[in-house]
């Protein structure tokens, strides 16, 4: 009997600061957001399935606005979810989500989506409907107990695959990307922008810019080259490098080389992983220290 493959979902975990109770030590709290469907009437957390293609990141993000309204960026990963449904086990990856604005259409109740609710964890625990979406709670209140919900988030690329340096002539700073490459950093697009990505840093070489270039195109931000992330570099300008980055407090990619990344993660506390071309490692940072890390790319099972 052939093993039967998951479906796959994605959603988020949306939080918000909000004011102290009355009477309690002034300290403010957070509010999640719950949704409630019509159709199977319960409340729970924002989530769908893929779009053809689309990587689960994107799915969460794009889940959240059509669902809520909320434009979201994604923080610390959180427990997936399992359960079966009427067409078998489901898989659903969750991520904490803070709100970055909202969408240009305003929410209006509809058949998928009657009615959404901010509501304290306590009030949470008691609307949810299903045990699954109350260990999902739990997971976000204890990184909440931590203060780990509120991560910092610094993602780190190796360039796309490159024309090979004894078919190129020319100064390899110059080097460009194949069309595999190219292809790979348009679609690195939607997975920098589920993070919120604010600031695009990249060596100089033509074959990392162009990695990160159309992320920075597509949200009109600066990119900036530093030559302190080139081939030519050392560990001690590479930990200069990051130490800069770090010391800004906006979600931010950095586009290296296979040969010097093995820094770019010491310098973060890290053992070096093998990254191929054009792959990504997102890190969840608390107070300069990485308290989770994932791949830049969480792909649906194919069905």
């Amino acid at each position: 009997m052939a093993r039967e493959r998951p479906l796959t979902a994605a959603g988020a975990v949306t939080w918000r600061r909000c004011a102290p109770r009355p009477g309690s030590s002034g300290k403010r709290g957070v509010e999640v957001l719950l949704v409630h469907r019509p159709r199977y009437d319960d409340w729970t957390f924002p989530k769908g399935k893929p779009d053809p293609g689309e990587d689960l990141v994107a799915t969460a993000v794009r889940e959240v606005a059509e669902e809520t309204a909320q434009l979201v960026r994604l923080g610390h990963p959180l427990p997936d979810t399992r359960y079966r449904v009427a067409g078998g086990p489901k898989r659903v990856s969750y991520w904490t989500a803070r709100v970055v604005g909202e969408t240009a259409t305003p929410f209006t109740p509809n058949r998928e989506i009657d009615d959404l609710r901010w509501v304290r964890p306590g009030d949470a625990r008691r609307l949810l409907s299903y045990e699954h979406d109350l260990d999902l709670l739990d997971a976000f209140l204890a990184l909440r107990d931590v203060k780990a919900h509120r991560t910092r988030t610094l993602v780190v690329v190796r360039h796309g695959k490159a024309k090979a340096r004894e078919h190129w002539r020319r100064d390899d700073l110059l080097r460009p990307l194949t069309p595999s490459g190219r292809g790979r950093a348009e679609a690195l697009v939607p997975l920098l922008e589920a993070y919120g990505v604010r600031r695009v840093v990249s060596s100089p070489a033509r074959r990392c810019v162009d990695t990160v270039a159309p992320y920075a195109e597509h949200r009109g931000l600066d990119l900036r080259h530093d030559p302190r992330l080139s081939e030519e570099t050392t560990e001690d300008d590479v930990r200069r490098a990051v130490a800069d980055v770090l010391a800004e407090k906006s979600p931010a990619v950095v586009c290296g080389h296979r040969p010097t990344l093995p820094w770019v993660f010491e310098a973060l506390g890290l053992d070096a992983p093998e990254l191929a071309p054009g792959e990504g490692v997102v890190l969840h940072l608390r107070r300069g220290v990485v308290v989770a890390d994932e791949p830049l790319g969480r792909p649906a099972s194919p069905r």
